[in-house]
C-alpha cells in the first residue's frame, strides 16, 4: 500500500519534528518546508496527499501558501496551525478558513484531534 505523502510546512524544525512524531514517520511520507516559498518548490516537483501549514513565517507566510495551492493545486486538502503572532492567532485561522484550508488549529493544538483531522481528510 502507497503511504500518503505529507508535506509539513512551519519556520520551527522541532515543529516539523513534532508533527511527525504525533502522526506517525510509520504512517506516512513526510517532506518539510521551513516556508511557504520552500514549500511551493517541493509541490512543483512532487505530488503531495495534503499539506500541513503554520502562518507566521519569513518570505512567503501560511496564508500566501494556502492562496497559492488554492490556484496551482486546488484538490490539494490544506490544514493550517497558528500560534498568533502581531494578532491574534484566530485572526490568521478565520482567514485561512475562508481561503479554502480544509481544518484550523490554534497552537498549542490537541493531538488527537490533529490526528483525527490528517485521517479524515486522506481518506
Amino acid at each position: 500500500m502507497d503511504r500518503k505523502r505529507i508535506l509539513l510546512v512551519d519556520d520551527e524544525e522541532a515543529i516539523r519534528k513534532m508533527v511527525r512524531v504525533i502522526l506517525g514517520d510509520e504512517l506516512y511520507e513526510f517532506a518539510e518546508a521551513g516556508n511557504g516559498m520552500d514549500a511551493q518548490v517541493q509541490l512543483e516537483k512532487q505530488p503531495f496527499d495534503l499539506i500541513i501549514t503554520d502562518v507566521i513565517m519569513p518570505d512567503c507566510d501560511g496564508i500566501e501558501l494556502v492562496m497559492a495551492v488554492r490556484r496551482k493545486l486546488p484538490d490539494i486538502k490544506v490544514i493550517v496551525m497558528s500560534g498568533g503572532g502581531r494578532v491574534r492567532a484566530g485572526h490568521y485561522l478565520d482567514l485561512a478558513g475562508k481561503l479554502g484550508a480544509a481544518r484550523v488549529f490554534e497552537k498549542p493544538f490537541d493531538t488527537a484531534a490533529l490526528r483525527a483531522a490528517v485521517q479524515e481528510l486522506l481518506v
